[in-house]
């Protein structure tokens, strides 16, 4: 029911970065080549949210004006864009269907967790690659139950069957004894849903001989695979607000999962998700989302150390779809200050809770600091005027009070914002290592996955 359509100046703009690509082989022959002795180790990043604006803005943030942009890790890897449209009445993807075809190679509904649009289970990447012997991990910053990394595990008809998805990350068992969960290593936030009132898996988990950690210093010092890190009741907290974990996370996955390769020759499958770029898009928080991207680079960054070691590693990098509508320049001014934007301290979310908790006259000395934004007096009285009456509902507040803060950040940083949802806009595609070379061009999400699936053997 749907047709692609090819947008010419965006695909010759991507495919003469593609041809800049060092690092895939130069030929489907050479690709044959170097990976026929032995599958590849796949590390497989997918910044949630993160279209192509979103890279603009980390390395413009993180940038002096009137000098060249930094390098970031992603330069050296770009391949080709993905097309990001559901199985439903839209073309707008969320998360769920988005990541289904990205670990099936099937098209799904929006809501859906690793199943096609009839609801009937679909091979994921990971049960696949399980199945022939390999090792299997995620990160993830946000609950390891959310869409991205439960569409890799399990299958269920709704992503919000958050309770459900932690009971099949339970309790799903592989090998010839059923003596292997789904994964060896499995780190992120979450723990509400492992346990809760009806259900505590912990116990029976470490009793069956699964290692549990919730806190960093003791994931440094684990050694004994499965793992399950669980770090926050939900998700982890914002990297502006607190110090980034993805990175951190990344290497104790890669160094735990190589260790075990290390005994066993096995290759791996490791999913990394940056999840939070796209809760900081849908806040429409550009400090936010800026921090977050920083944190999926540096991640990046750990994946590609550990390929320098192990060549015969793929990582891929991709996004399930963008999120906000995110520009860089507004209200017809040449601009967009970079500066103010990484002069802000705090998320909106730790900012608009530390009003709710003052009082009015306090609102100024409270933001001030936080904001470091030059805010003139007028504007600092029509902030301070904000209408509120009318509700008591703390959540009404908390809705004015953003969209107040994104207005006035928006316009203090020449940000622009469309939405508060996703946008259809077509994602990048960035690979490099063994097969590569297959990724290169205009895809389909779908025809990332089925590129990954063959690799598996």
């Amino acid at each position: 029911m749907f047709r692609r359509t090819f947008v010419l100046s965006v695909l010759s703009l991507t495919l003469a970065a593609c041809s800049q690509t060092p690092t895939a082989p130069s030929n489907p022959e050479e690709v044959t080549q170097v990976t026929s002795d032995r599958a590849p180790n796949i590390i497989f990043l997918i910044g949630d949210g993160t279209g192509f604006e979103f890279i603009s803005a980390y390395r413009y943030a993180h940038s002096t004006l009137g000098q060249e942009p930094i390098e970031t890790p992603f330069d050296d890897m770009l391949v080709g864009a993905a097309t990001t449209y559901p199985d439903d009445d839209t073309w707008v993807t969320d998360s769920a269907a988005s990541a289904t075809a990205l670990a099936t190679g099937v098209k799904s509904y929006n809501g859906a967790i690793g199943v096609d649009a009839d609801q009937h289970p679909q091979q994921t990447l990971m049960e696949k690659a399980r199945e022939h012997g390999w090792l299997t991990g995620a990160v993830s910053t946000s609950q390891v139950t959310h869409a991205t990394p439960a569409s890799f595990f399990t299958h269920h008809p709704s992503r919000r069957m958050y309770n459900e998805i932690a009971d099949s990350f339970a309790s799903t068992k592989f090998g010839a004894d059923n003596e292997l969960w789904s994964f060896d290593v499995l780190l992120g936030g979450g723990m509400s849903y492992f346990k809760r009132d009806d259900k505590n898996w912990l116990p029976e988990l470490q009793a069956d001989g699964m290692t549990i950690v919730n806190d960093y210093q003791t994931l440094e010092s684990t050694q004994q695979l499965p793992v399950l890190g669980l770090f926050a009741p939900v998700a982890l907290p914002y990297a502006i607000d607190d110090q980034p974990r993805l990175a951190q996370l990344t290497e104790n996955a890669l160094r735990l999962l190589s260790a075990q390769q290390a005994q066993t020759q096995q290759p791996f499958a490791l999913i990394i998700e940056g999840s939070k770029i796209d809760w900081c898009g849908h806040a429409n928080d550009i400090a936010c989302a800026v921090h977050e991207v920083a944190d999926f680079a540096a991640a990046l960054q750990v994946a590609k150390d550990f390929q320098a070691e192990h060549p015969n590693t793929l990582i891929v990098v991709t996004a399930d779809h963008s999120t906000g509508g995110l520009t860089l320049g507004q209200g017809g001014e040449y601009a967009w200050y970079s500066e103010r934007v990484m002069a802000i301290e705090n998320s909106l979310e730790v900012l608009v809770g530390g009003l709710l908790e003052r009082s009015r006259d306090q609102w100024r000395d409270y933001l001030e600091p936080r904001l470091n934004l030059p805010l003139s007096e007028t504007q600092w009285q029509q902030f301070l005027g904000l209408e509120m009456s009318g509700s008591e509902d703390r959540r009404d507040h908390e809705k004015r009070i953003q969209q107040a803060l994104v207005k006035l950040i928006s316009e203090l940083t020449r940000t622009g914002w469309t939405t508060s949802g996703h946008t259809a806009v077509d994602v990048p595609i960035m690979a490099s290592g063994p097969y590569a070379e297959q990724l290169r061009g205009y895809k389909d999400n779908t025809d990332i996955a089925k590129v990954l699936l063959q690799i598996v053997r």
